[in-house]
């Protein structure tokens, strides 16, 4: 069974009812870690964290903050998915939760479920119908604060198209010229620059 890869449009359409709600999770996740990391370096002594584990730490304070605020919606699953953490959307979107770099690509271990993850493909304990989906923020260069919170739609080496918080958007149209097919990318009300061949996995990172 092929994956349905939805559009921005359709997507906005069912994240609508739990948007608010998801970009506060992530919001509200990161400036957890800022008091606990002030706290450590106040009260006992300066720890200078590693990315790996400042991520670990933020990924795990959303994940208390999805399921504390999600856990009684209805038509949405949270929970693990075979060991992955996300939350099953009405089966129209599954979404997890990463570190992002500023070309939007996550921080995760390099494994086959990642690679199928990225490719839209099936996965064995995941949802077989909906489009996978990376929900994620970007710090700055000194993890002190966010420079934006996203959600991001993969397809193999492509971006489908992102959304940060509901203010800027990115989408990339395919248009059909006969047998030939073009690509041009779309500008929803102002997008970043995302310069081609970009598109790299990270080595780093965990599977969840």
């Amino acid at each position: 069974m092929e994956r349905i890869v939805r559009t921005l449009e359709e997507s906005k359409l069912i994240l609508k009812p739990v948007h608010k709600v998801l970009v506060e999770c992530i919001e509200n996740g990161f400036y957890d870690y800022l008091k606990i990391n002030d706290f450590v370096n106040e009260n006992l002594s300066f720890v200078d964290l590693k990315a790996r584990t400042k991520g670990s730490l933020i990924h795990d304070l959303i994940r208390s903050k999805v399921i504390q605020e999600f856990s009684g919606y209805e038509n949405l699953e949270v929970g693990e998915f075979n060991k992955v953490f996300g939350i099953n959307l009405q089966n129209e979107l599954f979404i997890r939760f990463k570190k992002m770099d500023k070309n939007f690509n996550v921080s995760s271990l390099i494994t086959k479920q990642h690679k199928k993850y990225l490719g839209q493909q099936q996965i064995i304990g995941f949802p077989k119908e909906p489009t996978l989906l990376f929900a994620g923020y970007i710090p700055n260069e000194t993890w002190t604060s966010l420079n934006g919170i996203y959600l991001a739609c993969w397809n193999g080496n492509v971006l489908e198209w992102y959304d940060e918080a509901g203010k800027y958007s990115y989408e990339q149209l395919a248009l059909g010229l006969g047998d030939d097919k073009s690509t041009i990318h779309r500008e929803i009300e102002k997008r970043v620059d995302l310069k081609k061949g970009l598109r790299k996995d990270k080595e780093t990172g965990t599977e969840n």
